[in-house]
Parts: C-alpha cells; structure tokens; sequence
C-alpha cells in the first residue's frame, strides 16, 4: 500500500502490476512517459512475468538503458543479466521491447486479414492506401491499440505495457476504435465503392453525415490522390469489413477489460497538471480503467528535510571557517530555499490532484534522476521509486 499526499491508503503500483495483465501509459508529452513504461514493464520481469514494453516514440537512451542497438517492430528480447549482481531480486522473468511501426503494423494488419491473397495485393498496392496507413488521423493511436490485441492474443507475454502518444494525442488513442469505425462505416464502404464514373463532385454534397466525415478525413489525408484510386481502395477493402469491425469490438473490450489497466503520467508543474486533469476525465468519459497516476520528476525533501525552512547557521559558520568562499556560501543558501519553494509548491499542487484521483488507483511520487537512464539498474531505480518493486531503495 501507498499513501498520495492527502493521506489516503492506496494500493501501490506493485500490486497493480501482480494483478492486470495490459498496462496502458497515458499522458502529456515530456513527463518520461516511456522511461515509466519501460521500468513497469521491467519491474514484472524482475517479479517472474513474461513483459513486452511497446514503445511509440522512444528516445535513443532508452534502448541503450535496456541494451540493445535499437528498437523495431516486433520487438526483441532484453538480456537482464546486468542485474544478476546488483543484489536485486530476478525471479525467471522475461523482458521483450519493441517499437511500433506505423506502417509496417497496417501492412500486417491487412496480410493477416485479407481473404485472400489478390485482395492483400490489390490494397498493399494502393497509393491511397500507402499514404493513409501513414499519415490518416488516428492511424497511429489505432494501430497501437491493434498491436496491444495481437501481442495479447499471442500468448507470448502475461505483462504487456504500452506506451502511447503523448499530449494532445492521448485523447486520440482512446477515441481511435470509434474514428476508425465511423471512417469505415458501411455507408461510406459502399458510397466510395460505387463505379468512379458514376460519381462527379457534385455528388459529395448529396450524403449523409457519416460520409460527409469520411470525405473530409480522407481529403485531409489523401491529398492529391485521386478518386479512382480512394474508390479502388474501398472496393477492395469492403472484403475485410467483417474482420474489421471484430477488431474494433476487441479492441473497445480490451481496453476496457478489468485485465487492463490505465496509468495516468503527470508532473509536478501547473500546466502539466491541468493537461492531467483533462486527461483524467477523458478516461472517465470512455470508461476504461484507471489504475494508477504516477506523479513523476518531482523534488521532493525528506521529512526531516522540511522542518528547516533554513539550514542551521553553524553548517555555514563551519564552511567559513574551513575555507568555503562567501559566494559559494551565498550561492548553497540560495539553492537551499529553492529547494524548499519548489517542495512546498510541488507538495501543494499533487496533494489538490491528488484529491481528485479515485480512491481505487494508485498513487507514486517518483523523484527525478540526477541524470537520464542509461542502465537496466537505472531502470530498476525508478521502478523502485514509483513503489513497482517491493523493495526501499537500490545502489547505483
């Protein structure tokens, strides 16, 4: 158990590990969201699971800190043998990274849904398809959700953490089954599947809504494609629909699961707060779960630590006496009550979040790193920080 700054008992991320099978990452951009991700997905190998970490914009460090060169679509796994000496617990875990790749997962999406293979070949071939898989509002965020399907069909893995766009688009992965759906409605499937030569310009001012939003989706995306090519493209992909919207029904339902879980990524700072205040009722308004917030880079001083508005005299009187120059003196007790500000501010803001955070979903702190992660242990520590793994502290 953890307890947020209100005061109130939680459940710890650790235990929210031990008992959901799909971790999804949330959030707004430059809070360490993948960092996060990767260490929970870290943390359930540490604990004996077998744990995919998918990735969708990962930074170069992070494949360094899990030792590999770089990160692909699939994924590969993760040697955990630099940890065997740290004096850390390693039950007979396995990790498994990987990256998404946009297009490369729309093309395996079709291969594998196509009824045959001269409709595989006949959309894979498009033009307009090649450019919407790529570029279309929402591709990415569905196709994030797609993978989190096929990995968790997979059996490969009883962990899977996903880590998804950030900011502005984390709204878009949760709308994403619902985008697609009204993109590919069987209205809009059958209007843009007609003849190309029964159809003229005039004709888009003549339909419904759900097709009016498709033309304007597919104009945005398509660019200079040509109606041939977007009518081709429909008439061949009017052969998946079934599959598809089986898709788009599992994918609300494992998103929803009680498998599943939503981690909800902020930090300490006003605006990423308020961006987090939205979120958190976004996930609300499309009842998935959320199990988590995790408040991360934060500055926290020791209990201790926040007693002393001030740092006792004699400290100074000493390192005058040792020699410390006046300036550094005046620079250590300037840095000193920043550091007390920037605790008692930060504290102030997390616990009125805080306060909003349903009693049901855990709650970490996690300090922030003197340096980036460059290392599994580092890894290790920020999953021990944000209370992942059962254990106080670990060296590094």
């Amino acid at each position: 158990m953890t307890v947020s700054p209100g005061g109130n008992a939680r459940l710890s991320l650790s235990e929210v590990l031990g008992t959901h099978r799909a971790i999804v990452c949330v959030g707004t951009g430059g809070v360490g969201k993948t960092t996060l991700a990767a260490a929970l997905a870290l943390a359930g190998a540490m604990q004996g699971r077998r744990a995919m970490v998918l990735t969708i914009d990962p930074a170069r460090q992070l494949a360094r800190a899990l030792g590999l060169q770089g990160l692909r679509w699939g994924g590969e796994p993760v040697d955990l043998s630099a940890l065997q000496s740290s004096g850390l617990p390693l039950s007979r875990g396995e990790l498994h990274a990987g990256m998404l790749d946009q297009k490369a997962a729309w093309d395996d999406f079709i291969t594998r849904h196509a009824p045959d293979p001269q409709v595989r070949d006949s959309i894979l071939g498009n033009r307009f398809y090649q450019q919407l898989s790529t570029v279309m509002a929402g591709s990415t965020e569905y196709m994030a959700i797609e993978e989190l399907c096929r990995l968790d069909e997979s059996d490969r893995y009883d962990l899977i953490v996903v880590d998804t766009p950030p900011a502005g688009y984390a709204v878009d992965f949760l709308r994403a089954p619902d985008r697609l759906e009204r993109l590919l409605h069987p209205e809009v499937l059958q209007w843009f599947s007609r003849r190309y030569v029964t159809m003229g310009r005039g004709a888009f001012r003549a339909v419904s809504a759900s097709v009016r939003y498709a033309v304007r989706h597919l104009e945005r995306a398509a660019g200079t494609r040509t109606l041939r090519e977007i009518s081709a493209f429909f008439v061949a992909f009017n052969a998946l629909f079934g599959d598809i919207a089986a898709r788009m029904v599992r994918a609300r339902a494992i998103l929803q699961s009680p498998e599943t879980a939503f981690a909800l990524v902020v930090g300490p700072g006003e605006r990423v707060l308020a961006q987090g205040d939205s979120l958190m009722d976004s996930i609300n308004a499309f009842e998935v779960p959320l199990r988590a917030v995790v408040a991360n880079r934060v500055h926290p001083l020791t209990d201790a630590e926040r007693t002393r508005p001030e740092l006792p005299e004699h400290i100074f009187t000493d390192l005058a006496t040792g020699g410390v120059d006046a300036e550094v003196l005046s620079w250590l007790r300037a840095t000193w009550q920043q550091a007390v500000l920037t605790d008692n501010t930060e504290q102030e803001r997390l616990q009125r979040f805080a306060e909003a955070v349903p009693a049901t979903a855990a709650w970490a702190e996690v300090a922030e790193l003197s340096h980036d992660a460059h290392s599994l242990l580092d890894l290790a520590q920020v999953a021990l920080r944000m209370g992942a793994l059962p254990l106080p502290s670990v060296s590094t």
